[in-house]
């Protein structure tokens, strides 16, 4: 994955909090997939306690919280999407910053809108 998608994604969303143009959850994410579509199987492939969703009409917030505090209890290292922002960029985003802390380890859980799922 090219150096350069992953700093433009990030510097995408911090100027999007320091402009007030928003929490920068979904910009990030949108930048990255349009300059490195696989950008996302690339990081995620690095997360060695696996992925898993969580989908549905209602409760996807609540749920994936709880699971998520769940596996943090038992002392392992989680990835999240816990803004909420649970459409693809937004997925991409919780990536690409939890990546920027070097959390390559852990397990992954992320809110994903039943309508994003497929993607």
């Amino acid at each position: 994955m090219p150096r350069a998608a992953i700093a433009l994604a990030r510097t995408s969303g911090h100027l999007s909090r320091i402009l007030g143009q928003g929490g920068g959850t979904s910009l990030p994410g949108r930048v990255l997939l349009s300059l490195s579509p696989g950008a996302l199987a690339d990081i995620a492939g690095g997360i060695a306690g696996g992925v898993s969703t969580i989908s549905g009409t209602n409760g996807k917030t609540t749920t994936t919280r709880m699971i998520a505090a769940g596996v943090r209890a038992s002392g392992r290292t989680v990835r999240t999407n816990a803004a909420g922002a649970n459409l693809l960029s937004g997925v991409a985003t919780a990536l690409l910053e939890e990546g920027a802390r070097g959390r390559r380890s852990g397990t992954a859980i992320f809110e994903v809108d039943e309508f994003a799922l497929p993607d």
